[in-house]
């Protein structure tokens, strides 16, 4: 028994020294982790915190897409617009089958005036996705801001089809009408601003977690020496 008693010392006493010693081995996330975390900073409207923990999930995970994807969603919502740009295009060739991507890529694109390369963007998630009503309504934006209004009425007419109650794509077509019927001067003044899709990727790992101070850890450590300590006395 007192063999045992001091095994069981010594390995609670090299427990405690390695909690110690090694904090940063205890404290390391995983990619998943990290992008887990991203994806709560940014519900917190977070858009820094929320790319870091993006950029140290892809630094263990490069090919990660859906890091790379909802980091293009951060940057966008800082209004960086050419770096979200850069983060989508990781995505989209990781991911070239993921229509959101191509589709908040458009928006981004749009937003610096590069409308002719934000349409082959929608025609890409179009292609992936054709019953997506954003895609259309996106890509009839980019159309009335070129002043290719039977472009424009085409795709709201698709978007309609989709989606018969999307109030804006009604508007923005009845907007593109009044402009070929010659009703109105200047379409600038009274276009509805291009939307910003609100799509995020859900975190990997939904389940809750305990996370436990490392503070804590050689309390731990103590408790269960003591536990065995009387365990032995009762014996």
């Amino acid at each position: 028994m007192q063999i045992v008693s001091k095994v069981c010392t010594l390995c609670g006493i090299i427990l405690i020294v390695f909690l110690i010693c090694f904090p940063a081995a205890a404290a390391d996330l995983t990619a998943e982790e990290y992008y887990n975390q991203g994806i709560d900073d940014a519900s917190l409207r977070n858009y820094t915190d929320a790319i870091a923990s993006y950029d140290n999930a892809i630094r263990i995970k490069p090919e990660y897409s859906k890091a790379w994807y909802n980091r293009g969603i951060a940057l966008f919502n800082l209004g960086r617009y050419g770096d979200a740009i850069a983060s989508y295009d990781n995505a989209s060739r990781l991911d070239p089958g993921n229509s959101d991507v191509w589709v908040n890529r458009g928006v981004a694109l749009g937003m610096l005036d590069r409308f002719d390369d934000a349409i082959a963007s929608y025609d890409n998630a179009s292609k992936i996705n054709p019953d997506d009503s954003d895609v259309w309504y996106n890509r009839g934006n980019a159309f009335l801001y070129l002043d290719r209004y039977d472009d424009a009425i085409a795709s709201y007419d698709r978007a309609l089809k989709i989606n018969p109650g999307y109030i804006s794509a009604q508007q923005n077509r009845d907007m593109a009408l009044k402009q070929i019927n010659k009703n109105i001067s200047s379409p600038t003044e009274t276009m509805l601003k291009q939307p910003t899709p609100t799509m995020t990727l859900p975190p990997l790992n939904q389940e809750s977690t305990i996370k436990v101070p490392l503070f804590f850890a050689p309390f731990g450590a103590i408790a269960l020496m003591v536990i065995l300590s009387w365990w032995r006395r009762k014996r």
